[in-house]
């Protein structure tokens, strides 16, 4: 016989075992205690929050001959009949998969029907969002006239798409995520259980994961008990989920704020050599992103999702190297490539472009405009190159290619000779930006933009641009009203 599932093995038998959802499970209770159940109930809230368990329970009570406070007493032949599964006046439908008309029509006609085994007929209507309009229409006339003896449980996680003629005709009970401490609290509880050695970490980090579904953390952790043969550590969960660790993930942004592609390049490698998938490393990249942001409005304090306390100080150090504006930049832009990386094949290669594209854009202020300046009268007029509408025009053709761009520092100008400086720890970019697929992809913006044909010189800087020799030999080129650095 197959081993019952823990999610199963520990579903919620009375209200008291319901974990978080307390408002709900105490009006729910007092409504059984006082006799005033409706005839319809709406459970709206994310997968894995309790929704059909507090729904069974509900139709355990109304049917319950041995009700004391509210609870079920699960002793009866009522309680033990749906427990099991076979109570004939209890009815789940799965809207997803009866979502028509006929269904309906189906069920309106049974709904007449006097209860055969209790005292309540319970209709348990989950994902009822997925009803068709017709099918809506048909239970919107059940619902209006129901019979004494009906009970109906609509289970929703997307309420905003039931019409609204039935959303008033039910009782609406809002099912919030679970926290961390909660589902944590309950693992421990199933692992004493169940005899299970598995380290705190490994706990909290499934209990992270489970993002608010106390489902999904048993779930997680019935893999993890099959996957193990001994102790369950917190590097087996982030094996068996594919999921990446935030000192890795710290260690990645730290080479992607300081430019240090061969470093981006190196990690991007060492993910896919241990397997993991590039949606869910983009998935795990995006949660990064959003604890720094977190980290830099709130400090301290920051409620984190992903990073541990370990990491915290990094993460921390990190946040104070980058602006609001660039963070919320960088996390669009990933979650942008993530919805886009399911239609390409070239998987890595996006998820290389896009860190090489980080490294520019978490730079505050890389894409400014250089400040105003006003030529010596005795000069002529300087001609400017508007530095961010090149950066535009380059990314439009190639993304890499302004990854590699946005790096380097405009020079100047003057005849036919644009000069872009690098810094040292940019070398590689230089490089790149040297080949002739770079370069002419460039030199394509540049005629486009200069109304002609120019040539361009990419030069290693020192790590003071302004005092570098070949800044001073520019000056010496093109006179000093002409040369520009660009940060």
């Amino acid at each position: 016989m197959a081993q019952l599932a823990l999610y199963r093995a520990w579903r919620p038998q009375r209200f008291a075992e319901v974990v978080g959802q307390e408002q709900t499970v105490q009006a729910l209770k007092n409504a059984v205690r006082q006799g005033r159940i409706s005839h319809a109930y709406l459970f709206c809230g994310p997968r894995g929050t309790g929704k059909t368990s507090v729904a069974k329970i509900l139709a355990k009570a109304v049917n319950c001959s041995g009700e004391a406070g509210g609870e079920p007493c699960n002793q009866c032949f009522s309680c033990q009949e749906i427990t099991r599964g076979s109570f004939m006046d209890v009815i789940e439908i799965d809207a997803a998969s009866n979502r028509g008309i006929d269904e309906i029509r189906d069920l309106r006609e049974k709904v007449r029907m006097v209860p055969a085994q209790g005292k309540t007929k319970v209709y348990i209507i989950d994902e009822v969002h997925m009803l068709t309009t017709e099918a809506f229409n048909a239970l919107l006339k059940t619902l209006e006239e129901p019979p004494a003896s009906v009970v109906f449980i609509l289970a929703t996680t997307e309420p905003h798409k039931i019409p609204a003629t039935i959303l008033s005709r039910c009782q609406r009970y809002n099912f919030r995520r679970l926290t961390g401490d909660e589902i944590t609290s309950r693992l421990r509880m199933v692992v004493a259980d169940n005899n299970l050695d598995i380290e705190e970490k490994a706990l909290e980090l499934i209990a992270r994961r489970a993002a608010g579904s106390l489902r999904d953390g048993l779930s997680i952790l019935d893999q993890c008990q099959a996957y193990c043969s001994g102790r369950i550590s917190r590097e087996d969960v982030l094996n068996i989920l594919g999921l990446v660790d935030d000192r890795f993930l710290a260690d990645l942004f730290s080479c992607v704020l300081d430019g240090d592609i061969g470093g981006i390049i190196g990690s991007i490698d060492r993910a896919f050599a241990e397997g993991k998938e590039a949606v869910q490393f983009l998935r795990e990249s995006s949660m990064y992103l959003r604890d720094l942001l977190v980290a830099k409005t709130t400090g301290e304090l920051a409620q984190l999702s992903l990073v541990t306390d370990e990491v915290r100080p990094v993460l921390l150090q990190q946040a104070g190297r980058v602006g609001v504006p660039e963070v919320l930049a960088a996390l669009k832009k990933m979650m942008e490539v993530s919805v886009q990386l399911r239609f390409n094949e070239s998987q890595r290669f996006v998820v290389e472009t896009v860190f090489l594209d980080l490294a520019t854009t978490l730079t505050p202020g890389e894409h400014a405009a250089p400040a105003a300046t006003q030529a010596p009268a005795a000069r002529a007029p300087r001609e400017e190159i508007p530095w961010g509408r090149v950066l535009d025009m380059v990314k439009e053709r190639k993304v890499t290619t302004h990854a590699l761009l946005a790096s380097g520092r405009l020079l100047g100008i003057k005849d036919d000779l644009v000069l872009i400086g690098y810094k040292k720890g940019f070398k590689f970019h230089r490089e790149k930006m040297a080949e002739k697929e770079n370069r002419d992809i460039l030199l394509q913006v540049l005629e486009k933009i200069l109304k002609r044909k120019v040539e361009v010189e990419f030069v290693l800087l020192g790590e003071q641009p302004e005092n570098d020799p070949v800044v001073q030999k520019a000056i010496e080129l093109f006179g000093a009203d002409l040369v520009e650095i660009i940060d």
